[in-house]
Formats: C-alpha cells, structure tokens, sequence
C-alpha cells in the first residue's frame, strides 16, 4: 500500500521541502503533500520536486476561524492546487467547510465536549469531504489534556464510522524530525480506536485524492475522459 503524508515546510516548519522529501523517502512513503498556508512562499520547492523515488506535491492548508469570503477563498485555491485541507476551529467552520465539495479534507477540532457533530457528518458525506486525523497533539500533550483530546478524537472516529466518511491520519510534520515511519503511525492510530486496515487505509488516502484530482470533472460526477 502506497503511504502519504501531509507537512508543512520552511518557511512555515524548521525543514526545507527537499529535506522533508528525503526524510519521508527513507522512511518508506510514496509521496508528501506540502501543505502551507502560503503555497507561494515555500522555499525552493523545485529542489524537492527533483528529489527521486518520491512523489512531490504542493497543496494548501487553510485555517479556517472565520465565516466572510470562505467559500469565494475555497473556490479560487481549489483551481490552483490538487489537495484542499482546511482545519476548522469553530463548530460554524466545520458545518460550513462539510457542505462545499471544493474541500478535500476537513481537519475539526478534536474537543470531547463539541465532537463532530450529526450535521456536519452528513454534510461532509453528501459532499465527499474526508474527516482528517492529525496526531501531532498526542507527541505535544501530556495527562489529562492528552486524555481529553484522545477522547475527542474517539468521538470523532464514531461519527466518522457511522456516516461512512473517508478517513485520513497526518502527524502534522513541521520538521524532518517529526516525520514518523507508516508502521508508527499506523500502531498509534490503532491505539487510538482505529483497526488496522483502517489506518492503512487512512493514511493512502492522500495518494487516492490526488489521482482523482487530476482527472478532469466538469460538474459533480461526470468525468471528461
């Protein structure tokens, strides 16, 4: 199975792309996303798009707190680049980035108070939006708040189940340090709730989005071959 991840890069990580490319190489994966919130100030993204038997790609990540022009900045990144994350921090956010279909991925909070919500569930189902994963807060967190964000993210793995949404998992890298081998990821996700073809399943899901990306769909389900 060929395994994806999503990181950021210098200028918004402490490593460059190309060495976040080879890091992630020798780890095992098929390929990286960079995923910066300003795609167009990524340093030398060239010289990791050279770096052999891996494959590069520049996506997007947006941060989404507020609700003026989303959908207007969704549209136009979505033309420019093959994979759309966008991490919500307010429930609004989650409800309003589960109904546009230009999303790829929507990472939401991972709180054991508000989980992912009924409404935002079947929104991201109608829409094709896979629920993602970042376990960067379990290697950062410690007692009780790594509890209750382990809580948050069960919840959220529930719901994701009960709608049948596509599942991605990410160790949010920001350095080439961080970047943990597929076999690591996996384990953890499993310890989190997650069965193992899950997981696998979870954390190829990137190179599945990109291939059908690249085909050209003039509207919702019609494909022009």
């Amino acid at each position: 199975m060929s395994f994806y991840e999503c990181l950021r890069a210098y200028p918004e990580g402490s490593s460059s792309a190309s060495r976040m490319a080879l890091k992630a190489k020798s780890l095992g994966y098929r390929g990286i996303v960079i995923c910066n919130a300003e795609p167009r100030r990524l340093f030398r993204p060239e010289a990791a798009e050279r770096v052999r038997g891996i494959q590069v790609v520049i996506g997007t990540e947006v941060m989404a707190e507020e609700t003026r022009s989303f959908r207007s900045r969704i549209a136009s990144l979505r033309a420019r680049y093959p994979l759309l994350l966008v991490r919500a921090q307010t429930e609004e956010m989650v409800r309003r980035t589960a109904e546009d279909p230009n999303v790829d991925i929507l990472i939401p909070p991972s709180n054991s108070r508000r989980p992912l919500s009924i409404a935002a569930a079947r929104s991201a189902q109608l829409n094709q939006v896979a629920i993602g994963f970042d376990l960067r807060p379990f290697f950062s967190l410690s007692g009780r708040h790594r509890s209750r964000w382990l809580e948050g993210v069960g919840r959220n793995l529930l719901m994701a189940r009960k709608f049948d949404l596509s599942l991605m998992l990410t160790a949010g890298a920001r350095s080439h340090l961080d970047l943990r081998p597929p076999r690591d990821i996996i384990a953890l996700a499993e310890v989190m709730g997650f069965e193992h073809q899950e997981a696998c399943r979870a954390l190829s899901l990137v190179g599945r989005l990109l291939d059908l990306n690249r085909r050209c769909w003039p509207s919702p389900g019609v494909e022009l071959l």
